[in-house]
């Protein structure tokens, strides 16, 4: 990991260590970060599935 000085809002911080059980600033951080990213990843990946069924559907339906 590269070290990053950035501003973190102190509040949140403290909610994410109570809330994960972190053991330390840069865990509760780097969990943060993790969650985040693998929800929306599977976001992205629904949304991704789902226009894959709708084209595939799409293009099983009989024309008009």
């Amino acid at each position: 990991m590269s070290p990053t000085w950035i501003d973190i809002d102190d509040e949140a911080l403290r909610e994410t260590i109570r809330f994960s059980g972190a053991r330390s600033e840069d865990e509760a951080v780097n969990l943060a970060l993790r969650v985040y990213a693998a929800r929306h990843r599977s976001r992205a990946e629904t949304m991704h599935e789902r226009n894959r069924a709708e084209a595939a559907a799409k293009r099983r339906a009989p024309e008009d």
